[in-house]
């Protein structure tokens, strides 16, 4: 069998999850002795790096990772260097709200291919809605309550010899398949790390498909939203989850920058575009400049730029950096800017420019929010949709690089036990 390194991350208020995955890795792997198994420790109010060391006399090779930055390094970095300490060429990443299915070794291993990520399936309660890519059952929602026998016998039921074409946690994957584009960009720093991911596969020619032979389950965004997020009575758990949809949109609008559009599934195509936009209204001007390189406006966007300026504030709350610990660790992150981006003057040498002598409505949005298939769809010309305007001079490709580069992180940081 060949081995594996089995990459985990915890943050606060997870210990209980944590142990049932424990628990699963025992009483799962077919041999565990053949496999090395990583945890970051990202953040901790419960000792469970203090449980993790008690475990390691049941394991052959369990690794507890810890850190000196205050007050934590991030879901998208530290995923990034457990791939890096990992010591063998195949790595398999788990949530820490995940629990294994029995042989989930052997499973991944099946289907497991050079120059892919493979997923897993999911086992999830009936929190989120059917879909054809997960399997919903109710094995509960409290980790102190899983019945492991009862859901390892439905697992190896659920396990069918299918595959479809699909990204989502947990994955397998070479670790050489990983590098090659760079893992996660360190840009987002509380969700669509995943999607930027995807699409840089998809350009690279990166098999991105999901085995039904190996399952988990999965108690649902227990690292993103907290452990009682989906309990509409608490009132803590209300004001992350609100928190946590204000920075989802906030990491939207950095995806849209880089990439144009959204998919999580298909490729998409960024294209050099301006707009001009005649309209008073301010908050239209913050949902359209995304997707566009330059914007011309007689609008005091000044707003928009102190916004922009202020724009780490929800994730740094969620993940309880004060001011003084960002301005000393951001530069282990990479940074995006719109310093340049507004202007009065429309300049003459765009590629494409949408402008509108109509004040703008739905259909001047939507051909924002589609710009650059659009642009994809159409030769070069003028095109009028109902008074809003679209020149195609030149379609020059935009897209970012496949391959992210992450400020380098300082190893002497970490700790491994």
């Amino acid at each position: 069998m060949k081995n594996i390194s089995f990459l985990i991350n915890t943050s606060v208020n997870t210990l209980d999850h944590v142990k049932v995955l424990i628990e699963s890795l025992k009483t799962n792997l077919s041999d565990e002795s053949e496999h090395e198994i990583l945890v970051f420790v990202d953040s901790d109010n419960e000792g469970t790096e203090k449980y993790l060391i008690n475990q390691k006399k049941k394991f052959t090779d369990l690794k507890i990772i810890t850190h000196k930055l205050n007050p934590c390094v991030g879901y998208a970095r530290n995923n990034n260097l457990l791939v890096e300490i990992a010591k063998y060429d195949i790595c398999s990443y788990l949530q820490s709200d995940m629990v294994i299915s029995p042989n989930y070794d052997l499973d991944v291993l099946k289907d497991l291919k050079e120059n892919q990520i493979l997923s897993s399936t999911r086992i999830e309660p009936p929190l989120h809605g059917n879909s054809a890519e997960k399997i919903t059952k109710d094995f509960g929602t409290d980790p102190n309550k899983f019945d492991l026998k009862k859901f390892n016998k439905f697992a190896d039921e659920s396990k069918r010899d299918i595959k479809i074409n699909y990204f989502f946690a947990p994955i397998t994957f070479y670790k050489e398949t990983w590098l090659s584009v760079g893992g996660y960009d360190t840009l987002f720093r509380r969700s669509r790390e995943d999607t930027d991911f995807v699409q840089r596969c998809l350009h690279s020619g990166i098999s991105l498909e999901q085995t039904f032979k190996a399952n988990v389950y999965h108690f649902t965004c227990v690292t993103s939203r907290g452990k009682n997020w989906f309990d509409s009575n608490n009132e803590e758990a209300r004001k992350r989850v609100e928190l946590q949809n204000k920075a989802d949109q906030i990491e939207l609008n950095k995806f849209i920058r880089k990439w144009g559009n959204f998919s999580h599934t298909e490729p998409v195509n960024r294209y050099k575009v301006d707009l001009a936009l005649n309209s008073d209204n301010l908050n239209l001007l913050r949902h359209v400049e995304p997707f566009f390189d330059k914007v011309y406006t007689n609008l005091d966007y000044s707003q928009i730029h102190n916004e922009y300026r202020n724009h780490q504030s929800l994730a740094n709350k969620l993940l309880n950096f004060t001011e003084k610990d960002w301005g000393e660790n951001k530069r282990y992150y990479n940074q995006s800017s719109i310093s340049g981006k507004f202007s009065s003057t429309i300049s003459l040498d765009y590629d494409v420019l949408v402008f509108s002598d109509e004040n703008p409505d739905n259909d001047f949005l939507q051909i924002c929010y589609n710009i650059h298939a659009l642009i994809g769809e159409y030769e070069e010309g003028e095109y009028d949709y109902n008074g809003h305007n679209l020149i195609i001079r030149n379609k020059v490709l935009n897209n970012p690089p496949l391959k992210v580069e992450n400020p380098e992180f300082d190893m002497e940081l970490l700790e491994i036990k």
